[in-house]
């Protein structure tokens, strides 16, 4: 007789972009073409898990301790979980469902089902964060330049934007994930380029951090700390504005610099272009949507929302990529209106 079990799609699971993962878990950094962090082989005061992502290649190697391996083999390692869990965690994670397979075998006996544990989330004390809550950051000093600075300061009380030193540097960016109860699930930070004469102006340099996990390191939470990912950033205005328009776009910077543009909007981020899943867009239901995808991503993010017809009143938006200027494939909707601002700013001071 035939009988169906489900597994985990662990070839999927090892594609999942090693660097994703490695952030959701660790401080990543980037080391020419590639990016390292902490080894979890063995004590690793400096970076030296060098993380592969290349034409297929997707593993890390560290070469201090010569140990290494898949996703799923570093995922193991970090938090010291078995095979099950890791899988389970990545499955949960990134969205991606278990497989179904026939096998022979007897009729089971019928037995009460557990009910599935759901995972015990740290939830940061929001005395932490507003603790840190600053208009000195990179981003907004960034913001300074462009706008009024008490729409700045509303900005960075309405989203709780935050002030980190790390690295040598007083002013990284620390964009808090609150969710609709008001419970913070987690903050990245990361630093911005504030020369407004550099092509690089109010640009990250792609290096993120979880803010959530450093403190765990150094004891300020819960050693094994369990953070919240599927949170939108911006989520808990929903609620403030319940019957507001709301814009989705990929990143906080694009929610931030929109939402000084258009205020009559709530504009909330995915975080990445993975995020977009049904997990995480549920605090949108019955509300108007108006997504608004980076230039790159129309398609695919067409596709996934037009899935989600059930969930909210969602018109996707291909501003983006109309408006993209040639050779700039990541074009969104903040370097759009960037764009805009600096050149009123430039025939200003003609």
């Amino acid at each position: 007789m035939e009988a169906r079990y489900e597994h985990f799609d662990t070839d999927r699971l090892n594609a999942i972009p090693i660097t994703e993962v490695a952030r959701r878990l660790d401080t990543v950094r980037k080391a020419g073409v590639n990016s390292v962090t902490t080894c979890p082989w063995h004590e690793d005061k400096h970076p030296s898990l060098t993380l592969y992502e290349r034409t297929n290649e997707n593993h890390c190697h560290c070469f201090s301790c010569g140990k290494g391996g898949s996703v799923i083999d570093y995922v193991m390692q970090h938090e010291s979980w078995s095979f099950k869990d890791a899988c389970s965690w990545l499955s949960s994670t990134f969205g991606i469902s278990t497989l179904q397979r026939c096998k022979q075998s007897a009729p089971p006996k019928p037995k009460p089902r557990p009910k599935p544990v759901e995972p015990t989330y740290t939830y940061i004390p929001m005395k932490m964060v507003d603790e840190l809550v600053s208009t000195e950051s990179s981003f907004s000093r960034c913001l300074m330049r462009l706008y009024r600075p008490e729409a700045v300061e509303w900005l960075t009380q309405e989203y709780r934007l935050g002030c980190y030193e790390m690295n040598g540097q007083d002013d990284y960016t620390v964009f808090p994930n609150i969710d609709y109860h008001g419970r913070v699930c987690n903050l990245k930070i990361q630093h911005y380029c504030t020369d407004p004469a550099s092509e690089r102006f109010c640009h990250s340099d792609q290096t993120a951090y979880w803010l959530g996990r450093i403190w765990a390191k150094k004891s300020l939470l819960p050693a094994d700390a369990v953070f919240h990912s599927d949170c939108l950033f911006g989520e808990h205005l929903l609620q403030h504005y319940p019957e507001n328009m709301v814009a989705l776009v990929e990143s906080p910077k694009n929610a931030l610099i929109g939402a000084l543009s258009f205020q009559q909007l709530v504009w909330v981020a995915t975080g990445s272009k993975n995020m977009l899943k049904r997990e995480v867009l549920k605090p949108l239901k019955g509300r108007d949507v108006i997504v608004i995808p980076d230039c790159d991503a129309v398609a695919e993010w067409t596709s996934i929302i037009s899935r989600m017809a059930d969930l909210a009143n969602f018109t996707v938006s291909d501003f983006c990529l109309r408006m993209a200027p040639e050779g700039q494939p990541k074009f969104d909707i903040a370097d759009f209106l960037l764009d805009q601002l600096l050149g009123l700013q430039k025939t200003s001071e003609r």
